[in-house]
């Protein structure tokens, strides 16, 4: 019996042990809000991007950071646009903004925006959300576009490389790129927001695709899924169970892999009487596919911002009749030697870009 026990006992603390290092492995990272946010705002009146300025991601190659960026007009006309700095954190707009735009023409006649950039086979590739008609938010297909300089000229392919699912499919309407990640073997996959109705505001999911050249796209279809909205394929991570931080979307994913497990940053909203609330979470995979959300989410807030109560901003919401507005999206993270940088949006409707900081 003693010995029964002494068995117990060690097995308990063994489990003990695991959990406390397994907790310790996936805990995210802890950020705070630069103080004198937003880092970037929209352009003076009739400029291109005099609207909004949403999406940034941003590079870190030859001693300057590259920050890229969806901007919008007055006519919602969406391009992509770049701005530099020598510290992560001071942006100036480049000259020659904007450096991808709609042409009329094809499937981004449009819209040509939400720009993701990584070095692939010895040129600068550029993937971004596309569409061809008249409308406001992302559009239904994935464009490709290739330069020997991230200031350009960047060459579009002429035909987008992924398009959201058919009528009734779970992405029937929007479908769009947050991140490319390179994997071991040297395939590459992207994970996207997609939705079968932009303007629902509910069931924004986070979806993903794989790639041995970075040309030809297919989509995650678990075989086990074969009825509408996932029949052709299926989102890796959707809406929480109702009373959850996140029981209306997931969306606008960061995921990396390090050398423990695949890590996401992501937006999730809940409604609460009828506002729309979408703070930042913490999610964790061991193959990128089955996600397991952080007990303690959200991890970041608009209330972690101090630009959110300063009377800028508090001013700025009232212009737009915004008086609920506690939303903040699309986070996108830089790894420097000791310290991450994390960039993110306030959402279409406030327009500017922040960024916070965290020790690695």
């Amino acid at each position: 019996m003693k010995n029964n026990r002494t068995y117990l006992l060690l097995a308990l603390l063994a489990l003990l042990v695991y959990s406390c290092r397994r907790d310790t492995a996936v805990e995210p990272l802890k950020f705070t809000a630069y103080e004198h946010n937003p880092i970037l705002c929209p352009g003076p009146p009739g400029s291109w991007d005099d609207s909004f300025v949403i999406q940034p991601q941003v590079i870190w190659h030859d001693s300057t950071f590259y920050m890229f960026y969806a901007g919008s007009n007055s006519y919602g006309v969406t391009g992509v646009g770049l701005a530099t700095s020598p510290d992560g954190i001071h942006f100036s707009k480049y000259e020659g903004n904007p450096i991808l735009t709609p042409d009329g023409t094809g499937f981004d006649a449009f819209s040509a925006g939400g720009a993701i950039v990584l070095w692939q086979d010895s040129v600068w590739v550029m993937y971004y959300n596309g569409s061809e008609t008249v409308r406001w938010g992302p559009g239904p297909y994935v464009g490709r576009a290739t330069a020997r300089n991230l200031t350009g000229p960047w060459i579009k392919d002429e035909e987008p490389v992924l398009a959201s699912g058919r009528k009734g499919e779970w992405d029937a309407d929007i479908l769009w790129p947050h991140v490319v990640i390179t994997l071991d073997d040297g395939n590459y996959r992207m994970y996207y927001t997609g939705a079968a109705d932009f303007f629902s505001h509910d069931n924004y999911f986070t979806g993903m695709a794989n790639s041995q050249d970075g040309i030809i796209w297919e989509k995650y279809n678990d075989p086990a899924t074969n009825q509408h909205p996932f029949t052709e394929s299926d989102p890796v991570l959707r809406d929480a169970p109702d009373g959850s931080w996140d029981d209306a979307n997931t969306y606008m994913a960061f995921v990396y892999r390090d050398s423990s497990c695949y890590k996401m940053y992501y937006g999730g909203s809940t409604f609460i009487n009828h506002v729309e609330q979408t703070p930042l979470g913490f999610a964790t995979s061991e193959d990128g596919i089955h996600w397991e959300r952080y007990p303690k989410n959200p991890i970041y807030c608009i209330y972690n911002d101090p630009y959110a109560g300063s009377p800028a901003f508090r001013q700025l919401i009232t212009e737009k009749k915004m008086f609920e507005q506690t939303q903040l999206e699309g986070p996108y993270l830089l790894f420097l030697d000791t310290v991450c940088l994390m960039y993110y949006d306030y959402t279409p409707t406030v327009g500017r870009i922040g960024m916070a900081a965290a020790d690695r």
